[in-house]
């Protein structure tokens, strides 16, 4: 019910519920071919669980710049790093505030080299009025303690079409297919299923998400405000395309 209820609410065709968000990471990548002599564009500032989900694989994490103003990764400086080698892109939506996703999916319409939206921050968000599951590419979300959504610990997947939906759901249920009665095992795999109770925790923290979004907004306004009217603090910029920003963490850097 919750994976039923997450992908709506998102606008994804499905959604996977798995332990936490670094194995979404993970899960994610392999099904996108990453491995062995590839490599994963990262950005430069991010939670490790970013870079780490490629090199468990076995892949090379290429860092590169964010913008100063957004902290979000530079679309520029992904087109420069893309090589032969390169099986996925991987923007980060900073503090809730979704990457340039038109300029990222250009890069990915002209390399062939898919995207993959780590949106552990950004349950809720919207880019030119699209949802995360509506961009077109797949989307992890983390529900760790501090996030937006936890039961503690959690996390899932968006996925825009059925083959790479089923693919993963067999490698996060030990190879398995939903139907299978005599461990037939299809492929190699893992237990990365979650577990009934953290799903119904996240079902009830799902109904009020909106909510508490439009409250966050309602007191970044206010709190950026002040912030910038201090000597040397400038608080995280924004972008006009971004018509809901989900606010995970109120960010700022000092000059």
């Amino acid at each position: 019910s919750f994976e039923r209820e997450f992908a709506e609410h998102h606008g994804a065709p499905h959604a996977l519920a798995v332990t936490n968000g670094t194995h979404a990471l993970e899960l994610a990548l392999q099904c996108l071919g990453v491995g062995p002599g590839t490599e994963v564009i990262v950005p430069a500032f991010t939670f490790i669980s970013s870079s780490q989900a490629a090199q468990r694989l076995g892949a090379v994490a290429v860092p590169v710049d964010v913008h100063p103003d957004t902290y979000c990764i530079d679309a520029a400086a992904v087109a420069a790093a893309v090589t032969p080698r390169t099986r996925a892109i991987m923007p980060v939506h900073m503090a809730g505030l979704i990457a340039d996703m038109d300029a990222l999916a250009k890069i990915s319409a002209d390399t062939g080299v898919p995207l993959l939206q780590d949106a552990a921050h950004a349950h809720g968000a919207r880019w030119q009025g699209k949802r995360v599951g509506e961009l077109g590419s797949v989307a992890a979300f983390s529900f760790q303690n501090g996030k937006l959504m936890t039961a503690g610990e959690g996390g899932a997947l968006l996925f825009p079409d059925t083959e790479l939906y089923e693919a993963a759901f067999l490698r996060h249920s030990c190879g398995r297919p939903r139907d299978d009665r005599r461990y037939l095992h299809r492929t190699a795999g893992s237990n990365l299923r979650m577990n009934e109770f953290s799903a119904a925790v996240l079902r009830a923290q799902l109904s009020r998400l909106d909510q508490q979004i439009a409250l966050r907004e309602e007191r970044w306004t206010l709190l950026s405000r002040l912030l910038a009217a201090i000597d040397g603090v400038v608080p995280q910029g924004g972008d006009v395309r971004v018509d809901r920003k989900s606010h995970y963490m109120a960010m700022f850097r000092i000059l």
